[in-house]
């Protein structure tokens, strides 16, 4: 068979891994639909395993990647693995960064600006890839068969700085300047020996690659707090109308003197056959340790992220469903016709499941109480009534089809995608978007009703702009679909049974890896995101779908995320990603079928104050790894408990240390 091997690439294109802050680790999804078991057991995970380990820590989700030969006509012949009687020996090299500190500053997508960088007054005047000081950076690490592991990629940041100057309209801890216009002294200590994660080798020689225990750290003293500073700034946006680049509306995402243990980053692998033929998905390597030139088509791409603490459920538009709208032609079904269980169902099922983690759509309170997607309620697209009229492609169920289509939102400008409005890619400016074409009068009634790039109504009225897609809109392909449903122009299908990366036919497994590590992320609305930023809407980013472009950096893409990530995390606490950080949790009566909301964010500190539903930004860094997990209830038959059509979910494993009462005064 090495005869018929012409190259070898790795799979997943783009793997995600989450962190944790046990030392504990299970691997993530390898097959579309699949929510994988963490392990253990007694616990409430698929299997019977369980999230944290036995000290209540929170496990960390692992990426696993594999190696798959094709022939001369790109076919796959086979996974290549240490057990295989073709395989001599792997040989795995990786090389990631933390280049958040370095890089420019989030000013929100459509508002980007390129002369604008975190950490100003260091290395100033430099490309973000130049700010060596400000870039955690371990070097390339490798693994072959043979090492037990683990390997620990670490490193340093903020080295060779004593003293700066930063703005006074900082929010400091312990410390408030005498005159906030002026600028205070502050000193630096270096963070030194930061892990971003570990390589390891399962029994068959493919790589394990464990992200980070999720840390942060300020290392300027007095403290910045992880705050938003421009709240008490006059305006909104700063002073001198928003010129200073470290108070803006969004300096909660730009934190000076902050680092935190994310990366991003190359996987590549060198496989020597017994017939000594080496195959690499590198060029020009004719060893197995040559480190030759990066082929990003063969190669892949690691992303470590917060942890997704609703495993089952799945965002209305993920990664996945972004790559598809920008490489269409990676599409799979391409010329085939709607179906409406694989390409309709999905985006009403992921809805109706915001009931159980967003306040706005659970319908349990407020000015949405009764009239959202709870159970029972209208927008539970999930009952028995629901199903049957979505299921006739009869001239009978038009009205209703067509009034569901019309619900739902597009992107602003005439093709509906969001990328258009946008164009070009940074570190350009965004030039699109206040053109005629992309400026219209946001429907809050429409859906998603979640908000979008960019940034969300109060924000764009604060701020004096009127940014086009404040709301999250459905990707075009998305779209297509629903309208030919509505048209009646589609076939019912059966319900989608996921199946197993094992079951699959070899043939299907290395897109099944590709779309399985990007189905459960979130595509929007980026501000910035939670895996990947705005940039996974172009083209001239990547080589080919899955596949991060050859002039990318490591690091480069996801320091374009929130620095540190607990400050976004905190801050999109209403309608962005309910889905991987819940707004609300659920208790559920199970004999009367009744149901009480509580905040997810909630409980005590490490100091014993209440957590806060208002500025909840530093006590994020003592919560993130506490949060309760939102799963699905079991029936007696082992199948899901189901409401009115919809699966029921409550909270689970949340670490008790969060609900002990204050200790003040004791």
């Amino acid at each position: 068979m090495s005869e018929k091997i012409k190259s070898i690439r790795i799979h997943p294109g783009i793997g995600i891994a989450r962190l944790g802050d046990s030392d504990e680790f299970y691997i993530g999804p390898e097959a579309p639909g699949i929510v994988v078991d963490p392990g253990g057991s007694d616990g409430p995970g698929p299997n019977g395993g369980t999230y944290r380990d036995s000290g209540a820590r929170l496990k960390r989700q692992a990426q696993r990647y594999r190696v798959y030969a094709y022939d001369a006509n790109d076919n796959v012949v086979a996974e290549l693995t240490s057990a295989s009687s073709l395989v001599q020996s792997m040989h795995w090299r990786v090389h990631v960064r933390n280049m958040k500190a370095a890089n420019y500053a989030f000013q929100g997508a459509y508002l980007f600006d390129p002369d604008k960088l975190r950490n100003p007054s260091i290395q100033p005047g430099k490309k973000p890839i130049e700010r060596d000081t400000l870039i955690i950076d371990p070097g390339v690490h490798t693994i072959s068969s043979g090492q037990a592991g683990p390997i620990v990629m670490r490193g340093n940041v903020f080295t060779g700085i004593e003293e700066g100057l930063l703005p006074g309209e900082l929010r400091f801890e312990g410390f408030t300047p005498k005159d906030p216009s002026k600028e205070v002294k502050v000193t630096y200590k270096a963070a030194k020996d930061i892990e971003l994660g570990q390589l390891r080798l399962d029994s068959k020689d493919r790589l394990l690659f464990i992200p980070a225990p999720g840390k942060s750290e300020c290392v300027v003293t007095p403290k910045v707090a992880l705050s938003n500073p421009s709240e008490t700034v006059n305006p909104p946006n700063g002073p001198e109308d928003g010129k200073n680049p470290l108070t803006n509306q969004f300096a909660y995402f730009n934190i000076p003197g902050w680092w935190d243990d994310t990366c991003g980053g190359e996987i590549d692998v060198t496989v020597t056959l017994k017939d000594g033929t080496i195959l690499s998905t590198r060029d020009n390597v004719k060893s197995a340790t040559d480190e030759g030139t990066r082929n990003p088509r063969a190669g892949a791409w690691i992303v470590t992220a917060p942890p997704k603490f609703a495993p089952h459920m799945y965002h209305v538009v993920s990664i996945l469903d972004r790559v598809y709208e920008a490489f269409p032609e990676a599409y799979p079904y391409t010329g085939q016709k709607t179906n409406f269980y694989r390409d309709v169902y999905p985006v009403f099922a992921n809805a109706v499941h915001y009931g159980w983690v967003s306040a706005q759509a659970s319908g349990a309170m407020g000015e949405s109480k009764g009239l959202a997607h709870g159970p029972g309620q209208p927008g539970d697209l999930l009952t028995p009534a629901y199903m049957t009229a979505f299921t006739d492609p009869g001239e009978k169920g038009k009205p209703m089809r067509s009034m569901i289509y019309g619900l739902m939102r597009h992107a602003s400008g005439k093709r509906g995608r969001l990328v258009d409005s946008l164009l070009p890619p940074p570190p350009q400016r965004p030039t699109s978007w206040k053109d005629k074409e992309f400026q219209r009068q946001e429907v809050d009634t429409q859906m998603p009703k979640l908000w979008g790039s960019g940034g969300k109504p109060t924000q764009n009225k604060e701020l004096g702009d009127h940014s086009p897609n404040q709301f999250l809109s459905l990707t075009d392909w998305q779209l297509n679909h629903l309208k030919n449903w509505a048209d009646g122009n589609f076939e019912v299908g059966t319900p989608q049974k996921p199946v197993s990366l094992k079951q699959l036919p070899l043939a299907r497994q290395p897109h099944a890896l590709d779309s399985s590590a990007l189905e459960p992320t979130i595509g929007g609305g980026f501000h910035p995101g939670i895996e990947f930023p705005y940039l996974i809407i172009y083209r001239e980013y990547f080589a080919e779908a899955f596949r991060v472009g050859k002039d990318i950096e490591p690091g480069s893409v996801a320091a374009y995320m929130s620095s540190p990530w607990q400050g976004d995390f905190w801050s999109c606490n209403i309608a962005w990603w309910p889905t991987q950080r819940p707004d609300v949790v659920f208790e559920y009566n199970k004999k009367n079928q009744t149901r009480t909301y509580r905040e997810w964010f909630r409980g005590y500190d490490a100091e014993g104050e209440p957590l806060s539903a208002t500025d909840g930004y530093n006590q994020m860094l003592y919560a993130w790894s506490k949060l309760g997990m939102v799963l699905p209830v079991k029936a007696e038959d082992g199948s899901f408990l189901k409401d009115n059509g919809e699966t029921v979910f409550v909270e689970r494993e949340r670490n008790p240390a969060l609900n002990r009462p204050p200790t003040k005064g004791k």
